[in-house]
């Protein structure tokens, strides 16, 4: 739900020697109702033409009040209807889930669970066996080990949407990192979270939620229930794809999993829980938390380096001009959110965007906003020393690297390939990786890299070897890429698929011109069984290799409106008959392997012929191999 790895969020390099003036400053500064209007109307305006946005909301709090709120563009285009930010309704996404860390942190206050203690204890299932156990700390760090699950995560069918018991039942994710060591960001921990609250409270969780935050908050208008209740339905801002140079509408995103992202929320309502997080969880008479539980929700719980800020309880933190952030993005297919909290300032920003293009906009609109309110002389830029060229060389660091958060047992496995961040190394020296827009870096510690001229920092950690397998946006720890071995990169793969029907497409019209050839002549020796054999297998393979491509070009054919296959939103998608076609390929490529032998033993056709068949045989083995390795033979689309 959340894509954290595209932000551009950045860390400061510690101008602490400012911090106290600016501060004083700072605090008048945002009391400035006007002049903060005219800084969000000019920046708003930009960011919706560049992004293609129709509309969205901000909303800005300090010292405990809503300091300003507005509504910007169309909730719907057609109708030509301004969003409103007291009343018009929002998907925050994953933002959603600060509220559902919130109630298990209220259970942990109540002494109901222990954030250290084995989930299970809490679960009337179980999950997949590990050696060691999973706790609450884990789910609140995505450092859980779970791999991904995107299948039917969003769904458009109300017939398609199981409850959450259901969903964190059925949904068997495979444990594939040890426990606290890696993080992934992960929708299922965050329901499993979201489903202990609803074992351990005896409550719905959606129940749980209204009764213990959003009422107690007057967030009369938010919600977490799917559809909507009938008194906030009409007022749902439409969500939009953008194709073509036009807005295409999409349906009501019902989200499985529940507790990790199906609020529908304001722009008034999320000021409301910023104010409490701000205000040690007590904001005027209403209490949700105790002041040092929302203190501790907003420091450091896991880092994968010292060195940089980590993740808090729930909360990913982050640095900016020397201030201190606890923040969290979310995305739906259709909107785009994030929610900044500045606690040493008192301060908080929340935004929200009904269209695709506010992925980029919402980092660009924070960045600019501490830049505004929290002002600090920018970083020096760095240059590479003379020898970073070979020492990042000798780390083998250049590569292509895949997400930790991906599935590994399923056809989602290919998702990998489409979130593949390659990295080089520039005559130049300098490290050039794309983490949402491509930029220059350079070594400033050991295994810390920094921008060149901005402040994001990149983590590379090494294997036993000194060779780089890892590296982590410091801004987003819970966002990993591994580096890939060169079997599983977009390279080898389009290499060997692309080759091949490069080849297969060859082959077909050589065997056609090569018929007709036969026929104009003179008969000669019959074919024997095992040519005839051999011939007929490979064209059998040839037409099933395409009719592949076909099917499976069919099946991820993007929707305009939600920018995804509408294979991905359908509990149970699948063309009938692909897994046939994949197996029936696996068949043929075997069959070739052993009939090119046999052609070479009988010395069948003449040099040329038995080495066009036998790479043939190869290229299908070596498909094969790529179906096995892609979890594609057999499988379902």
């Amino acid at each position: 739900m959340t894509r954290h790895w595209l932000t551009g969020l950045a860390l400061c390099m510690l101008f602490l020697g400012v911090a106290t003036p600016i501060a004083a400053q700072d605090g008048a500064a945002l009391q400035d109702g006007p002049a903060m209007e005219a800084f969000f109307d000019g920046l708003m305006a930009a960011h919706l033409e560049a992004h293609h946005i129709p509309g969205a909301v901000v909303a800005v709090v300090a010292d405990g009040e809503t300091v300003f709120t507005k509504g910007y563009g169309y909730a719907d285009v057609e109708n030509r209807v301004a969003p409103d930010p007291e009343g018009t309704l929002f998907r925050p996404g994953s933002v959603a889930k600060l509220v559902t860390w919130t109630a298990v942190m209220q259970l942990v206050e109540a002494g109901k669970i222990d954030l250290h203690a084995d989930v299970s204890r809490y679960l009337d299932f179980e999950l997949p066996r590990h050696s060691e156990p999973i706790t609450l700390a884990h789910l609140l760090t995505h450092t859980a080990g779970f791999e991904d699950h995107v299948q039917a995560l969003f769904v458009m069918d109300e017939g398609d949407l199981v409850s959450l018991e259901e969903y964190v039942k059925n949904t068997r994710l495979d444990r594939v990192y040890p426990p606290g060591e890696v993080g992934a960001y992960s929708n299922y921990g965050a329901a499993l979270a979201g489903y202990i609250v609803q074992r351990v409270s005896g409550e719905p969780f959606e129940t749980y939620v209204e009764r213990h935050i959003l009422e107690p908050l007057g967030m009369a208008r938010s919600t977490f229930r799917q559809p909507l209740p009938p008194q906030l339905a009409g007022d749902l801002a439409q969500g939009y794809g953008y194709a073509r140079g036009e807005f295409v509408p999409g349906e009501f995103e019902l989200v499985s999993a529940s507790a990790a992202g199906s609020m529908s929320t304001t722009a008034a309502d999320m000021a409301r829980f910023m104010i409490a997080h701000l205000q040690g969880g007590q904001p005027g008479t209403a209490r949700i938390l105790q002041p040092e539980t929302a203190a501790r929700m907003h420091t450091t719980l896991w880092s994968p380096d010292p060195r940089v800020p980590g993740m808090g309880y729930g909360f990913i933190l982050n640095e900016r001009n020397g201030r201190r952030i606890a923040q969290h993005g979310g995305s739906t297919l259709l909107f785009h959110s994030g929610l900044y909290l500045f606690p040493e300032d008192n301060a908080g920003l929340f935004v929200s965007y009904n269209s695709s293009g506010g992925a980029l906009a919402r980092e660009e609109l924070m960045n600019a906003f501490v830049d505004r309110y929290f002002p600090a002389p920018p970083p020096a830029p760095v240059e590479p020393p003379a020898d970073f060229s070979a020492r990042t060389q000798a780390l083998a660091i250049a590569g292509e690297y895949h997400p930790a958060r991906a599935n590994f047992s399923s056809i989602e496995k290919l998702l990998m390939l489409l979130q593949a961040v390659p990295l080089t190394v520039a005559p130049d020296g300098y490290l050039l990786v794309s983490l949402g827009r491509p930029g220059q870096y350079v070594e400033v510690e050991p295994g810390l890299y920094r921008h060149r001229i901005e402040e994001n920092m990149i983590i590379v950690q090494t294997n036993a070897e000194g060779r780089a397998e890892t590296i982590i946006p410091a801004d987003v720890p819970v966002m990993t890429l591994h580096k890939a071995p060169f079997y599983a990169t977009r390279g080898f793969a389009g290499l060997l698929a692309g080759g091949g029907l490069l080849l297969f497409l060859l082959s077909l019209l050589g065997w056609a011109v090569a018929h007709v050839a036969r026929r104009g002549a003179r008969a000669g020796e019959p074919s024997s069984l095992v040519a005839r054999l051999a011939r007929w297998t490979a064209v059998a393979l040839v037409a099933l290799a395409f009719l592949f491509v076909a099917l499976f070009a069919t099946a991820l054919a993007i929707d305009p409106a939600y920018g995804v296959p509408p294979i991905l939103l359908e509990r149970e998608p699948g063309l009938g008959i692909f897994p046939l076609v994949t197996l029936l390929m696996a068949v043929a490529a075997g069959a070739m392997g052993l009939l090119a032998l046999a052609v070479w033993l009988r010395r069948e056709w003449g040099w040329f012929g038995r080495l066009h068949y036998t790479l043939l045989a190869l290229i299908a083995l070596g498909w094969v191999w790529l179906l096995v390795y892609w979890n594609l033979l057999g499988a379902a689309l």
